[in-house]
């Protein structure tokens, strides 16, 4: 298989996909949500949901295994916003 520029840049933006679970990782680490828009990564799984559907409707293997890593990334990042935001409540 010959990868070209092409093919890098598509290799490296779907590593970017991954970049929710950095702030996931941060808010576990200072154990503090307050500083995350939750609002940000509900439109990102919406959005991402919608590439989804559509990656799965015209068959791209690139959009289905990209946008599930990012549903899962930001996923992680509102369910881990949400358990840190109670905590710091209580």
């Amino acid at each position: 298989m010959n990868i070209g520029p092409f093919e890098i840049m598509l290799i490296a933006s779907t590593m970017l996909e991954f970049n929710p679970l950095f702030q996931a990782i941060k808010i576990i680490k200072t154990k503090e949500s307050k500083d995350v828009s939750v609002l940000t990564y509900a439109a990102i799984l919406v959005i991402g949901v919608m590439w989804l559907v559509y990656g799965i409707k015209i068959g791209s293997l690139p959009l289905i295994i990209g946008n599930s890593i990012k549903l899962f990334a930001s996923l992680c990042v509102v369910i881990i916003y949400f358990s840190y935001k109670n905590k710091n409540n209580k």
